[in-house]
């Protein structure tokens, strides 16, 4: 099995591109997972269009990113049947980044966009990085912008991608064929960032007293708790139990293996 992590920000063209991907890999057994923060039916049209399995994953209240991170060996465990999971990013922190060193990174990479020194590990940490909307600007530019890719990711390879004319999918799939086959464990390009402070437990109040005060009861709580993130309380992470139990919307007994206070 191949594992394909495609980022990118929103509106970059990755699910246009995918799909043009999917057609030329059509020969595989493939499986499709979209990531996204509140709601997408990408999963349903692709499965429409080719006939191949497919899910969602909304990801709610927590990073979209750390979520994937923590729903990916679920993924591959359920699908060993598959020569190929694609998996598609929300792509909404250019800093997280949920790319693994056991399969492909694309980064599709909106031109206009902004500089690519303005990117993080979504884009250096890229084994291949499809510039999409290439045609809207000259030739001069697009050497230009290239030239500025190089500088922060040099060993990837760039390829021009367009999600209304196919363009750079034949390429991206050969990449594809040539990647990796997954084994055993997974490890991450880049570390995720840290961000565990009171707005994290969800405080509402701009307020330091009020936010230190979150924080410590979060804090309290997450000391009793094994971090799982095994979702039998109904969430889909430690941190978001966290926050609904502060909150008041759920009772702490929920999780199974929480401890008692001393």
């Amino acid at each position: 099995m191949k594992v394909i992590i495609f980022g990118g920000t929103p509106g970059s063209g990755k699910t246009s591109i995918i799909k043009f991907i999917i057609q030329e890999l059509k020969n595989l057994k493939i499986h499709y997972v979209k990531f996204d923060v509140l709601n997408t039916d990408d999963d349903l049209l692709i499965k429409q269009k080719f006939g191949i399995s497919t899910e969602n994953k909304i990801s709610g209240e927590a990073c979209p990113d750390h979520y994937a991170a923590l729903e990916i060996p679920k993924i591959i465990k359920e699908h060993k049947d598959k020569d190929l999971i694609i998996i598609e990013t929300a792509g909404l922190c250019l800093r997280c980044s949920p790319y693994v060193n056991e399969g492909l990174a694309v980064n599709v990479l909106n031109i206009l966009a902004g500089k690519p020194s303005g990117y993080g590990p979504l884009l250096t940490d890229a084994d291949v990085i499809v510039v999409s909307k290439g045609d809207l600007i000259s030739q001069a530019e697009r050497e230009i912008f290239r030239s500025k890719i190089l500088e922060v990711n040099k060993n990837a390879l760039i390829i021009d991608g367009n999600g209304l004319t196919g363009e750079g999918a034949i390429d991206v799939a050969e990449k594809i064929k040539e990647s990796q086959e997954v084994k055993n464990i997974l490890t991450l390009k880049h570390s995720m960032p840290t961000g565990i402070c009171g707005y994290c437990y969800g405080n509402k109040i701009l307020d330091s007293e009020e936010t230190l005060n979150r924080y410590n009861q979060g804090k309290e709580l997450k000391s009793r708790i094994p971090n799982l993130n095994c979702g039998k309380c109904g969430f889909k992470s430690c941190n978001e139990f966290i926050r609904a139990v502060l909150d008041k919307k759920v009772e702490e007994n929920k999780c199974p293996y929480i401890k008692n206070k001393e």
